[in-house]
């Protein structure tokens, strides 16, 4: 049986899965400010004339597209963080799917120790338990639920914004 210390609370499990969701949102943001300084490189380049100097058409198309490398390695470095961050939130996710299923095992050892007591006041302290119990499995359904929502959300967010920036280079 492990130690009470080892068990977090409830509002220890909502704070850590709130906390990941809104990491991944901060994170995104900062992603969709990346796609667009790189849609916003790439759309430059393509509007110049280009009409210059040969040098100076060189020196400027290799500034922009340096521009565009930096801009992607940028957003590179950002979406590898994001990366990070979902992989912590799935961990939560498989830990409190863990502690469901431990917490189930619990419920049907109450519940068949229940089927063998006959003292009506003991009966009546696991109906308690077994109502404890299933409250504690319903809490950590919904926060499974809301950890794999944040996470499948980012993860379509994360496949948009990467499709954008490494989309075929135009020019």
């Amino acid at each position: 049986m492990p130690s009470r210390k080892d068990v977090p609370g409830r509002g220890e499990v909502t704070e850590k899965i709130e906390t990941g969701k809104k990491e991944m949102e901060i994170k995104e943001v900062d992603l969709a400010k990346i796609v667009t300084d790189v849609e916003t490189v790439r759309q430059t380049l393509e509007q110049l004339d280009l009409s210059g100097t040969a040098e100076g058409v060189e020196e400027v198309e290799a500034s922009i597209r340096n521009a565009e490398d930096v801009t992607e390695g940028v957003f590179d470095r950002e979406d590898n963080d994001l990366e990070s961050i979902q992989a912590v939130n799935h961990e939560v996710e498989e830990g409190l799917q863990e502690r469901r299923g431990l917490s189930e095992s619990d419920l049907g050892k109450i519940e068949d120790a229940n089927s063998r007591i006959e003292t009506m006041e003991t009966v009546n302290e696991f109906v308690r338990a077994k109502q404890a119990a299933l409250h504690d499995i319903d809490f950590l359904s919904d926060q499974i639920s809301r950890a794999s929502e944040a996470r499948e959300k980012s993860d379509e967010v994360q496949d948009r914004l990467q499709s954008r920036v490494h989309s075929k280079k135009k020019g």
